[in-house]
């Protein structure tokens, strides 16, 4: 009991540390920001407009906000069951996510033009795709088949077993290819980069995908005959 009492405590740090670190870190950096930054890009890269400097609080500020409110509207419990864990799984994606932007903001707001002019899109494409994938990975391996994330196979087409372990197999597939990628995508670059986009399309998307569907026809043939 004592130490499921831990884990639920160490699963609150985390959530609340990721949802209010974008904050936390802005205010400390806050007056070093430039007093204009940008607040526009064209559709080249460039910088078309700024704004004063107190727009980067805006998305750290609704992000604590959301934060702290949502266990108490959205009564989060933070406990250990399957459904419990894809909720849980994307809550963490989404506050994430929103890290990530508060953080890209940040960065643009503190060097401005300099920074664009080392950013390369592709690798933020590459970084969203493992993380998306890391994401459905985890859920596939955890989901039921009341699931909203789940391949909504009728279930006089297939029996229980077969449908746990096509979506096993792709969660922990997914899951693992994602992290592999992730690092690469990150430090990749120049032309480089295009190619690994093409190998997580075609590794991380397109084939398990492809194999997960011929498995399933070759199981309603064998069923059938």
């Amino acid at each position: 009991m004592q130490s499921k009492n831990k884990k639920l405590l160490f699963k609150k740090f985390i959530y609340y540390l990721i949802g209010f670190a974008p904050l936390i870190i802005t205010l400390f950096v806050y007056p070093y920001i430039p007093e204009q930054v940008p607040s526009y890009y064209t559709t080249v890269g460039e910088i078309a407009n700024w704004d004063h400097k107190g727009k980067v609080l805006i998305i750290p500020f609704l992000l604590a906000v959301f934060t702290y409110f949502k266990p108490r509207v959205f009564v989060e419990k933070f406990e250990a069951e399957l459904e419990d864990k894809v909720s849980n799984a994307a809550t963490m994606l989404f506050l994430i996510s929103i890290n990530l932007l508060s953080m890209l903001e940040l960065s643009t707001s503190l060097k401005g033009a300099d920074f664009l002019s080392k950013f390369n899109f592709y690798n933020l494409l590459s970084s969203i795709i493992c993380f998306v994938f890391i994401f459905l990975g985890y859920i596939f391996s955890n989901c039921t088949r009341n699931s909203t994330f789940c391949i909504k196979i009728p279930i006089h087409l297939m029996d229980d077993d077969v449908w746990q372990k096509i979506h096993h197999n792709l969660g922990s597939y997914w899951m693992s290819s994602s992290i592999v990628f992730l690092p690469i995508g990150i430090i990749c670059g120049n032309h480089y980069i295009l190619c690994l986009l093409v190998l997580e399309i075609l590794l991380i998307i397109l084939i398990p995908l492809f194999i997960a569907y011929y498995y399933i026809k070759n199981y309603k043939k064998v069923k059938k005959s």
